[in-house]
């Protein structure tokens, strides 16, 4: 249960307030992304699960995030069962511009708590995040991105049905086989995966993986 209009949230400087479009998390563009998400994640962490289950806009300003920072935001929220519902104005990015599609309705987190076995398969309609690994044998499907706090040593298909901005992020990244969208990719030969998070999403048309 979120708070009413008329009682805003003051995450230290960061500032959640109930509007007549939704919860909306304001932003501020001074200091840097990294620091308001370090201030976010131990906010919400001494909030005790008060805003968890719930989906929020962001309020940005004139910021544009980089898909790192993008990630970073989205992983901080699935850790607290929170989802974006959307940008305030819309984000756009300015390096990796994608074109917009038709997708379907998301019925928004699915967490799994464990690991996502050999001969297990998991389709969702919005977003999936595990609380564990993704073995090989195991395999993925969602239509928004998909977050592995974990290792990624399975088959992972983001984006499914079209979304060509979803992303697959995990701690390790070793899949047999990724997917975004219409796009396939697959490990390079003994490739066992860095030690820290990637993120693998599609630029032009193909898709790259990157530290965060």
């Amino acid at each position: 249960m979120f708070v009413p209009a008329t009682q805003p949230v003051h995450v230290e400087q960061l500032v959640f307030k109930g509007l007549k479009q939704g919860l909306t998390l304001f932003v501020p563009e001074k200091e840097s992304f990294v620091y308001w998400l370090e201030v976010l994640d131990r906010q919400l962490d001494q909030a005790k699960g008060f805003f968890q289950g719930g989906a929020i806009l962001v309020e940005l300003g004139e910021r544009q995030l980089t898909p790192g920072e993008l990630a970073g935001l989205k992983k901080i929220l699935a850790k607290y069962r929170i989802r974006i519902k959307g940008f305030n104005p819309v984000q756009r990015k300015k390096l990796n511009p994608r074109p917009e599609k038709q997708l379907p309705a998301s019925s928004g987190v699915l967490l799994i708590k464990g690991t996502v076995r050999n001969g297990q398969r998991l389709e969702h309609e919005g977003d999936i995040v595990v609380k564990g690994d993704l073995n090989p044998g195991g395999e993925l499907v969602a239509t928004g991105d998909i977050i592995v706090l974990g290792a990624l040593r399975g088959i992972a298909h983001a984006g499914a049905g079209g979304n060509v901005k979803a992303e697959i992020i995990a701690f390790t990244l070793a899949p047999v086989q990724l997917r975004i969208a219409h796009i396939f990719s697959r490990a390079p030969e003994g490739r066992k995966g860095q030690h820290g998070p990637e993120i693998a999403y599609i630029k032009g048309e193909k898709i790259v993986v990157e530290r965060l």
